[in-house]
């Protein structure tokens, strides 16, 4: 194993293996980043203990139900329409979600350990495209940074939901339309319009990212 793929296993929270554990232990700076990375798993399971929403638990629900209802719509039309061809079409792996999930992967823990912009900057940044208390209204916002992306400026969140940790990447300057989606190396994204841009909710839990982003949606 290299450090490569050390910090990649590393960044998809999946815990570490005994064939991480040996790299790490021969390895100075793969220890130092398992340290910070633990540092921040541990304020993240802190923020946690937080009192849930009120009506957060009937607002996923609804957007859950909701979602579900939508996607089995445009299956079985694509599935009438096109036949075996409609499964090809629900597999699509998107280019934009997949610079999200690239984007956690390799960039998230840089733009943790260089900090989060103040609330009022934050707020001011997110209106036009996902406004923060949109976001606050859905658990807690832990992190909000400005970062390179695909050769603009968006802002990388990371919001803690009562099912876990979620990335956000809401990005003012893109736009698109419908709703994406991509998987890779245990990584899920969802990548959707946002008022004058767009937003990708980033995770490894596909049921958490799809709740969140049918939230979003609703």
């Amino acid at each position: 194993m290299n450090c490569l793929d050390y910090r990649r296993q590393l960044l998809c929270g999946t815990g570490e293996t005994d064939g991480m554990r040996v790299h790490r232990l021969q390895c100075a700076g793969c220890a130092s980043e398992w340290q910070e990375q633990a540092a921040f798993e541990g304020a993240l399971r802190a923020g946690l203990e937080v009192p849930v929403p009120a009506g957060f638990g009937e607002r996923m629900a609804n957007a859950q139900v909701a979602r579900r209802r939508r996607f089995l719509a445009v299956a079985a039309t694509a599935l009438v329409a096109a036949g075996a061809g409609g499964y090809a079409w629900l597999a699509r792996q998107d280019p934009l979600a997949l610079a999200n999930i690239d984007f956690v992967m390799k960039e998230e823990a840089n733009s943790i350990m260089m900090g989060a912009i103040p609330h009022a900057e934050a707020q001011a940044a997110l209106a036009a495209t996902l406004p923060l208390d949109r976001l606050e209204g859905l658990g807690q916002v832990k992190h909000v940074r400005p970062c390179p992306f695909n050769g603009a400026t968006a802002y990388h969140v990371v919001l803690m939901v009562p099912q876990g940790k979620v990335s956000l990447l809401v990005m003012p300057s893109t736009r698109i339309r419908g709703r994406h989606h991509a998987e890779k190396e245990g990584m899920h994204a969802e990548v959707m319009p946002a008022g004058n841009g767009s937003v990708g909710v980033i995770g490894i839990d596909a049921a958490v990212v799809d709740s969140v982003a049918g939230a979003l949606k609703a």
